[in-house]
């Protein structure tokens, strides 16, 4: 499938792209606040709602307020009640790191080391022993 862009208030968008049909990438870019996290919670829901795991690319967010938090927080345990699994990769970089890292986030959601391909990779093809 081809990437889909879809702008949001204030110049956020999210690109969202199915590699595979039980995978989606979504990559917001933009600042993640009151006003476009829960835009963020409707389309990561939409496609654990089609059965698809989520790799959640946050390497272009540029800001992370609290409701961004209670939105990663939705849609991780969004992903749990389904049986299906969200992965957060591309935090490793500025106001993203430090407040995922200040609040203690970063111990209690999906966040991996793994790029983005990686994560996919790792979700589309599951091994019994890995945490991909």
């Amino acid at each position: 499938m081809s990437p889909m862009i879809s702008p949001a208030p204030g110049g956020f968008e999210v690109r969202a792209h199915v590699p595979m049909p039980s995978v989606a990438v979504l990559r917001p870019e933009g600042e993640l606040d009151m006003v476009t996290a829960p835009e963020l919670v409707v389309r990561v829901e939409f496609h654990l709602d089609q059965q698809r795991h989520v790799v959640l690319d946050l390497r272009d967010v540029d800001l992370l307020t609290s409701n961004a938090l209670q939105a990663l927080l939705v849609v991780h345990n969004a992903a749990q009640r389904r049986g299906l699994r969200l992965r957060i990769t591309g935090t490793d970089h500025g106001a993203v790191a430090r407040v995922l890292g200040q609040t203690g986030l970063d111990a209690v959601l999906p966040i991996t080391a793994l790029s983005t391909e990686e994560a996919v990779a790792a979700l589309a093809h599951p091994r019994p022993d890995a945490r991909g």
